[in-house]
């Protein structure tokens, strides 16, 4: 175990040293904080305080519950908001530093980790064309411990590109520009993600994925997007997969 040990520090060594160009660098660091984090998602992975604790000091503090889930909750679980939550103006702001555990773990699972919500999840570091990194992700439905989600990105797709190039250059009408972008199926535009900045998104159903809840952002905005979105991202799902 020693030895494997200082084999792997030898070649975290030797990386480093390869490290020149400021690409690289860049790289690099991404790379070794990617291994601190790694490393700490693993020594927790077991301790379900852990998450409790980053939820009560980060993620609830995040969150502002409206009128809307507020009336959909149960009346078990408005007593929850009551007791631990304030209202001001048409949202309940948490201010219970002290919520119980059980408490805090049945407002992730029915309120902050529902689906249609969308969370900052840390993907790891990619290899290649593999998607990684922070990214914002839709929440699909939620497994206790592990979430599926599907990650969104602010970077236009390629096949959207070529599309819009086309109408630019007088190829193809509007509509026809429309119908294109319709056609691809792996592809869900959004428009709006409540709560985080106003811009446009786009998700691609092939990178949906079940990850672990320590993959969370705690400290990270948590926001939501319309039923529309949701309609259309499963409708997305069923054309590519069959389902």
């Amino acid at each position: 175990m020693k030895q494997s040990y200082l084999n792997c520090l030898m070649k975290l060594r030797e990386f480093r040293k390869n490290l020149i160009i400021d690409k690289d660098i860049k790289r690099g660091k991404l790379y070794f904080s990617w291994i601190k984090d790694k490393t700490e998602k693993i020594a927790n992975e077991k301790d379900d305080n852990y998450i409790y604790k980053n939820i009560v000091k980060y993620s609830l503090h995040n969150f502002k519950i409206d009128d809307f889930s507020y009336k959909k909750a149960n009346k078990a679980l408005k007593k929850i908001i009551d007791n631990n939550y304030i209202l001001k103006k048409n949202y309940r702001i948490f201010n219970n530093p002290n919520i119980s555990f059980d408490d805090t773990m049945l407002i992730m699972r029915k309120l902050l980790l529902k689906r249609g919500n969308v969370v900052w999840i840390d993907f790891g570091f990619n290899i290649g064309n593999e998607f990684g990194g922070m990214h914002p992700a839709v929440i699909l439905k939620n497994f206790d411990k592990d979430i599926f989600v599907l990650p969104v990105s602010s970077k236009k797709p390629i096949e959207y590109e070529k599309i819009e190039k086309d109408f630019k250059e007088g190829k193809i009408t509007q509509e026809e520009c429309k119908n294109k972008k319709d056609k691809i199926t792996e592809i869900v535009q959004l428009d709006n993600i409540i709560g985080f900045k106003e811009m446009i998104r786009w998700a691609n159903i092939t990178r949906i994925r079940k990850v672990s809840i320590l993959r969370l952002n705690f400290s990270g905005t948590i926001g939501r997007i319309d039923g529309e979105y949701i309609n259309a991202i499963s409708s997305k799902i069923s054309q590519e997969f069959g389902v």
